[in-house]
Order: C-alpha cells, then structure tokens, then sequence
C-alpha cells in the first residue's frame, strides 16, 4: 500500500494530537488554515472520465469547478469534508488532490514565494517520509529536481518553525506522502494526494482473473448505461466478478471505498476524525440491505467463479449476488424482464488474437439478437467499429485508456 502509516491525529473538539498537546499555536492554525477555508480541489480520473465523474460529483452534491483544458479530472470546491466525500464516494476517481496553490509562476522567486505561504505544518505530519512529483510542460521553471528541492525546503521550513521535526525524501519503497507539482506554460500547481494508494483499489479484490477489470472502467461503464440498481443484472463473462460486484455496491448505496481502506488525509494533523467516522457510519446506515433486484454473475471458468465469490465477499455482497458456472453461449437468459447485460469480453491484445476478438464480436452479435431481444448492453471493446457487429441500437460511446490500450465502453439495446 502507498498510503502513509497515520501521523498525529488532531481531534476535533480538543487541541490534542495522538492523545498528546499539539506544539504551540498548531492547534489554532490547524482551526484557522485548514478547517475553516473552503479550499480547491481535483478528482482525477482516466482520459474519457470527465464525464461520468462530472455527473458523480453533481450528484453527491459537491461544487464542481470549469473544466480544466487539459483534462484528466473534475474540479471542485469545499472544505475538509469535501474531500473526505469525494474520496468515500466518487467511483470513476483515481485519486483526490488537495490544492495548496495555483499562481503564475515567471521566476524561481515566484515559486519560492508561493512554497512557502503554505501552511505546511497543518497537512504534514512532523518527520513525514514525503514522495514529491514534478511534472514540467513549457514551464518557466526548467529543473524539476530543483522544483522539488525547493518545496520540500519550504515544508521543512514551516514545520520548523513551530519546533517539529521536519519531513524528508521517502526512500523508493516507503510509504509516503505524495506532494504534486504541476507546471504549465506559465502557471504552477502544487498540491497534496489526499487518496494515497488509487482509488481504483477498492479493497476487495485480492483474487483476479485474467486481465482483470478495472474498478474505476467497471464503474464508468454502469454509469454509462444508467443503471441504478433498479433493473435486473447480468455479467456472462464475469471474472474476477469486478462488474458484478460494483453493480451490487451501486444498487445499494454503499460508498466506494472499502472500509478496509485507508487514506492518506487521515494522517494529516488536521484530520477530524469524528466526522470522518460520522461519513462513514452515515453511509453504511443509509445503504439498503440488499439488492432490489437479481444481479447475475456468470463464467464458464471454475478459477473465475471462485475468484468472484471471494471478492464478493470482502465487499460485503456476496448475497446479493448469484455467481454460477455457465457458458454464455449454451445457457438461456435468466427468466423475468429484459435488464442490463454488461460484459468485458475478451478481446485482442488482451486475450487472444485481433482477429480472433472480431469473430468473437461476431458470435456474440448475433447470440444477442437471437436470446436478448429488449435487453440493454453495456460492453468493452478493443475496436470501435465492433458496435456494429454486436447490432445495438441507439448506442452511446466514450473511449478510455486500459492496460495500455485505447477501449471504448459502449451502451446500446438490442434489437427486437
């Protein structure tokens, strides 16, 4: 795991940290610097995620911000508790970023400046291990080793004030906290990974197949396809169960992240750790207790239905699910109305040959016109131009990237 160990903890209500008096006035800067402002932040998804993620974030009723030109994520505003939302709830996110600072930077004296009006002290915990990453795009800053050196001095320096040990370098493998640093033309960025390990990782699925589904790529595709939970669901090729299993997360209302997972803002000394606790237990308490309706999970692979079933049951939903062993292609669809079928088939460069995942997209077209008629598809595809194979109508398309290639979630009904 990426996440930092958890530091000092400010608790809310006493100007204590682990049980300990705060040092000097950190209590009252930790009140005034961290608690009180409405800061930025930045949810990061995949390229092609915007959109689902947009929607996520209006839904959950946070404030998002105009969208950034370069992409790769949502912006939005509020205070410490947005971001613990954000990071609880948002299922197309890859990671939370907290910003520190976006100034235009024209000399290394503009980004000293900036460093240091950081009010470093309130975010790190005394002698953190820190991993700072510097990205650098026509910036007038042209050293990224220096850009980190700077802004780890300013850290150090913050910390040092008020008579704490100051962070330093993390060693390759350890544990740390992230500090991002962005710069772009003539504007710079600095802010703090408040996810920690990708968000991706749920915390559920110790047990994969082959070439598993991303939870992130599974989410996105349901959201696509609207489903709620309020439709039946079926997986025919289910592997490692990861649609299955957020299908079931969804249809409920549980949040997205496991509550096996930790963060790295729990180790901040502003952390609150009541009201993250009340999140989180306000949740849990307003999830339904089962699926309203029947969420199928279906693999023609022994090892597959057996990894299914134990990632269900670390996310806490393996009774709402019905995972059996059957081959798509020989077992009848389930009895009841038409609902949502969604898949992640193999397909080339993935799993077998280019031309081997045509013919496949082939087969699988023509098995849904004549078993699924009225049925919704959610589906991932190596290949655009397979959407037409499978016969979908009134279909809906977003490309994403996925294990080095370019895929294309696509959404349609079948025809009949």
């Amino acid at each position: 795991m990426n996440t930092p160990s958890r530091g000092p903890q400010h608790n809310e209500g006493a100007d204590t940290c682990q049980g300990k008096p705060c040092p000097p006035n950190l209590a009252r800067r930790v009140k005034r610097h961290a608690w009180a402002p409405a800061w930025n932040w930045f949810a990061v998804c995949a390229p092609g995620l915007e959109g689902p993620l947009f929607q996520e974030m209006r839904a959950l009723g946070l404030e998002p911000l105009p969208a950034e030109p370069d992409g790769g994520g949502v912006g939005f505003r509020g205070k410490l508790e947005a971001g613990y939302l954000a990071n609880l709830w948002l299922r197309c996110c890859a990671r939370v970023l907290l910003r520190l600072a976006d100034f235009r930077v024209r000399t290394w004296d503009d980004l000293v400046r900036q460093a240091r009006a950081i009010p470093w002290e309130v975010f790190l915990p005394a002698g953190a291990p820190l991993r700072v990453k510097v990205s650098l795009k026509g910036s007038n800053l042209k050293h990224s080793g220096r850009v980190a050196e700077e802004v780890l001095a300013a850290a150090a320096a913050s910390l040092g004030k008020i008579g704490l040990a100051p962070p330093g370098l993390a060693a390759s493998q350890e544990p740390a906290q992230a500090i991002m640093v962005r710069g772009v033309d003539r504007r710079c960025q600095i802010s703090l990974d408040a996810s920690g390990e990708h968000l991706h990782k749920r915390g559920y699925r110790l047990a994969a197949g082959k070439a598993p589904l991303r939870e992130d790529l599974a989410a996105a595709l349901l959201a696509l396809a609207g489903y709620d939970g309020s439709q039946p669901f079926l997986d025919p090729m289910c592997g490692a169960g990861t649609l299955a299993i957020e299908a079931a997360l969804l249809a409920r209302g549980l949040p997205a992240l496991g509550e096996e997972r930790d963060l790295a803002m729990l180790a901040w000394p502003c952390h609150r750790e009541p009201t993250w606790r009340h999140l989180r237990e306000k949740a849990l308490a307003q999830a339904l207790a089962a699926a309203p309706q029947p969420i199928l999970a279906r693999d023609a692979q022994t090892s597959a239905i057996k990894a299914a079933t134990a990632n269900a049951q670390r996310a806490g939903v393996a009774a709402d699910l019905a995972i059996a062993k059957a081959d798509f292609f020989q077992t009848p669809p389930p009895a009841g109305p038409p609902g949502l079928l969604a898949m992640n088939p193999p397909y080339g460069k993935r799993l077998g040959s280019v031309r081997q995942a045509g013919e496949f997209a082939q087969r699988l077209g023509a098995h849904l016109a004549s078993h699924y008629p009225g049925w919704r598809v959610a589906v991932m595809l190596y290949l655009p131009q397979w959407l037409e194979v499978l016969g979908l109508r009134d279909a809906r398309t977003l490309a994403a990237p996925f294990g080095g290639l370019k895929v294309t979630l696509a959404v349609g009904k079948v025809k009949g």
